[in-house]
């Protein structure tokens, strides 16, 4: 087996963790080291002439954080706040900089690993989400869930646009 062989070989078998969550019914999987942590949902302080997704920003352990509502920013609803109601908050990258952005999610299901064989293209399945919002599809108990693109979901300068 060559060097190339050998490593394509590794790549497949390799496995990387996911925080798998729920988010209006759907589940849904961003890679694990992406999650800084998730906190119980909090009230968020609204800023005026955001986009609908931005919610506003929440106090996280002294930090200002943004908040985003994951299925407004899908347009697929807002997200009911409920007693399992969390925010994931992510490491942002923007060239150097990093920011912390939180998610509103319905509910943490749970941390897993999914192997690199088990990814596919998110092109070549139908989905409620805009295709590129979704990294790419992972299977998870047999079926395809979208694991999800956060730069893309999280991308400053879409969030930043004050409402036309």
């Amino acid at each position: 087996m060559g060097v190339n062989e050998e490593l394509q070989s590794v790549n497949k078998t390799t496995k990387k963790q996911y925080l798998l969550f729920l988010s209006g019914k759907e589940l849904y999987a961003i890679e694990a080291l992406k999650a800084q942590e998730i906190v119980e949902y909090s009230e968020v302080t609204k800023i005026p002439m955001m986009n609908s997704f931005v919610k506003g920003v929440t106090n996280i352990r002294g930090n200002i954080v943004p908040v985003i509502d994951l299925l407004d920013r899908f347009d697929l609803g807002k997200t009911s706040i409920g007693k399992k109601t969390s925010i994931v908050v992510t490491n942002y990258m923007d060239n150097e900089d990093i920011s912390q952005i939180g998610i509103i999610i319905d509910e943490v299901y749970e941390v897993d690993m999914i192997s690199n064989s088990d990814l596919r293209a998110a092109a070549e399945f139908g989905s409620k989400v805009d295709a590129k919002f979704i990294q790419n599809m992972g299977k998870y108990n047999n079926e395809y869930i979208p694991i999800l693109n956060t730069q893309t979901i999280l991308n400053i300068d879409e969030l930043s646009k004050l409402k036309g």
